[in-house]
């Protein structure tokens, strides 16, 4: 032995001891795991976007939603002007194009909501981690699932008889999706102050996000239905509010000139019938405004349409007619 190394003693040794390698067979825990068994945010987020997820594919949900409401959409605006849908033909792709200004609003309001829904499952995951925060976590649970009840039994009062008093177009068919949320939502988080209370595991505090439970599954589907139904009920007032709009600046649409061979017997205000004299055309009717063309037809409203008498001029497109069009003012 040098003697100019130092000589440690059998404490020294046991301090600067290199930490024993793991038994075989035994796994040590995961380093990102919390201490304490409880799950972090972005758990509870994965476990939120495997449960949406479950219920529907988002794509195929997309697209069903922008055919129903883009067909709600045209339903409202052309029966406003005495049409039924199914005359015009339109095809899946029409109604797709036609559902944008449908499902614009509804998708924007859900993407908001649903992220003020993380933010605020966020808080509650840390306040649960905060002894002194539980009374006023359980005061707001209690609230919503007050809160909840109401409104949930108040959109099924809705399903079936008109309510009472007169509130917002959308509130009894959101009141549904918006009242179920509340009610098992502040049942879960009454839950998980309980076993926390009870020094028990509750079921997302183990080691990983928990899977979505059947109950959970159908309260989802219920928030998911009730958006459809509002959604709808939004698609058809907007489309009611288009069509009013159409009606009172009809004088904007395309000016329809129809020659005829013919006559066509097209009576209603303001269209005016005169016979030509020639070999090519033998009647002209002027003062028509396009609404749409569609099917190899052509929907025409008089320029003088009132909804309470106007009516809607449905013409084929065939070579014996011969339509003119000019830009509305």
């Amino acid at each position: 032995m040098r003697a100019d190394m130092p000589v440690r003693s059998g404490r020294d040794r046991e301090l600067h001891a290199e930490p024993p390698e793991p038994a075989p067979g035994r796994e040590s825990a995961p380093p990102d795991r919390p201490a304490d068994g409880r799950t972090d945010a972005g758990g509870h987020v994965r476990s939120a976007l495997e449960l949406i997820g479950l219920v529907a594919a988002p794509t195929t949900l997309l697209a069903a939603f922008a055919f129903f409401f883009g067909w709600t959409f045209t339903n409202a605006r052309t029966s406003y002007f005495g049409i039924d849908p199914s005359t015009l033909r339109f095809s899946t792709q029409d109604y797709l194009l036609r559902s944008t200004d449908a499902l614009f609003v509804p998708v924007g309001a859900a993407l908001v909501l649903a992220l003020f829904a993380v933010a605020m499952h966020s808080l509650v995951s840390r306040a649960l981690g905060d002894v002194r925060l539980h009374p006023a976590l359980r005061w707001a649970a209690g609230i919503a699932v007050i809160a909840g009840a109401a409104l949930f039994a108040v959109g099924v009062s809705a399903v079936f008889d008109p309510l009472p008093f007169s509130p917002h177009y959308l509130f009894p068919s959101a009141s549904l999706g918006i009242g179920i949320a509340l009610l098992a939502y502040g049942l879960h988080v009454r839950g998980r102050l309980d076993a926390l209370r009870a020094s028990r595991p509750t079921e997302d505090a183990g080691g990983g996000p928990s899977r979505p439970s059947p109950a959970a599954a159908l309260v989802a589907l219920l928030v998911v239905l009730s958006g459809f139904w509002t959604a709808s009920e939004y698609a058809e007032e907007l489309a009611l509010g288009r069509a009013k709009t159409l009606a009172a600046t009809i004088d904007s649409r395309p000016s329809v000139t129809v020659f005829a061979p013919q006559r066509l017997h097209i009576n209603a205000p303001g269209v005016v019938e005169r016979r030509l004299r020639g070999a090519d055309s033998a009647y002209r009717y002027s003062g028509l405004r396009l609404l749409v063309r569609s099917g190899g037809k052509y929907f025409l409203l008089p320029k003088d349409w009132l909804h309470a008498t106007g009516a809607a001029i449905v013409l084929r497109d065939t070579r014996e007619l011969r339509f003119e069009f000019e830009a509305g003012r």
